[in-house]
């Protein structure tokens, strides 16, 4: 590919003229300062000037602002896991229910996680031991729990060593 460069030459007094006037253009002469400045009267209206007090006051609104926003778009994302270990899933969200509600669940039953877990290991404990029945064998009392077992197995010989 074949590039093509060009070269403009000027004479020292065209030089001289391109740098005198970029001495007297107003972006090498105007300040940031007088550039703000002049902006800031071409604004019409009543507006108020910033001062750290009401720069503070400005951002303490802001920011409770942005917090409430961020509290409200976690509460539309939250999710069935989020709230419950934010320990935020009572649904009434009023303390003082929590009385009436338990009161509410020992009569409904409906609810009533602790007489749930006792059913199931009711249960649990009723199969374990119909299982134990059907190996056939005799009746071992567990200490654990004082339930009966009847696994030969785990009977204890009477005479150490004996088999």
């Amino acid at each position: 590919m074949l590039t093509i460069r060009s070269f403009v030459l000027k004479t020292k007094e065209q030089r001289a003229a391109e740098k005198a006037l970029m001495d007297k253009s107003p972006l090498k002469t105007l300040t940031l300062e007088d550039f703000l400045e002049s902006e800031r009267h071409k604004l019409t209206g009543k507006l108020t000037p910033v001062t750290p007090e009401t720069f503070a006051k400005w951002k303490a609104e802001r920011m409770d602002k942005k917090q409430a926003e961020d509290q409200a778009r976690l509460a539309k994302e939250a999710t069935g896991r989020a709230m419950f270990e934010k320990g935020d899933w009572d649904a009434s969200g009023d303390e003082d229910d929590e009385d009436e509600e338990d009161d509410v669940d020992e009569d409904n039953d409906a609810f009533n996680y602790e007489k749930l877990r006792q059913e199931t290991e009711a249960i649990r404990e009723k199969n374990e031991a119909e299982r134990i029945a059907k190996l056939g064998g005799g009746a071992v009392t567990n200490g654990n729990n004082g339930s009966a077992a009847t696994d030969p197995d785990l009977e204890e010989p009477d005479e150490i060593g004996a088999p």
